[in-house]
């Protein structure tokens, strides 16, 4: 949440209440979530939303650099980079749900950059859906 509100500011809007507590749910949970899984964790802290308030603040969010929206799996989770204006890919484990973002090469970045510019195609800061197995259900499938 501490680089929450600069980043706000440098998007030139504000961090109101209903964003600050869906950021602040989906800091709190374990794994990426659904927006009815985030309206489910705020009716557990006595906030009472429809779903439209949900969704309007993980869109703002989203746009902000703040959130992911995982497309794949249509869940959300928070970005911890600082600066959300980067390539990174998502591995996501199609067993038990675990989202991890780790960052792509830096000469991997520029190797797909130099691609798109030989196509007239400036690429935009993004993030690769990747799915597979976790090292733990991996294991576990083992034994």
């Amino acid at each position: 949440m501490q680089h929450a509100s600069p980043r706000c500011e440098h998007n030139q809007a504000g961090l109101t209440t209903n964003r600050k507590l869906v950021l602040d749910a989906l800091l709190q949970a374990d794994r990426a979530v659904s927006a009815y899984d985030v309206l489910q964790l705020l009716r557990g802290q006595e906030v009472h939303w429809q779903p439209p308030t949900v969704y309007r603040a993980l869109a703002f969010l989203v746009e902000a650099g703040m959130v992911h929206y995982i497309q794949s799996i249509q869940k959300y989770m928070v970005c911890h980079h600082q600066h959300c204006a980067h390539v990174t890919q998502l591995l996501i484990c199609h067993r038990c749900g675990l989202v991890q973002e780790v960052p792509i090469p830096e000469s991997l970045v520029e190797a797909l950059e130099q691609q798109a510019a030989m196509h007239q195609f400036k690429m935009i800061p993004q993030f690769l859906e990747l799915q597979g197995i976790c090292a733990a259900c991996d294991e576990s499938a083992a034994n």
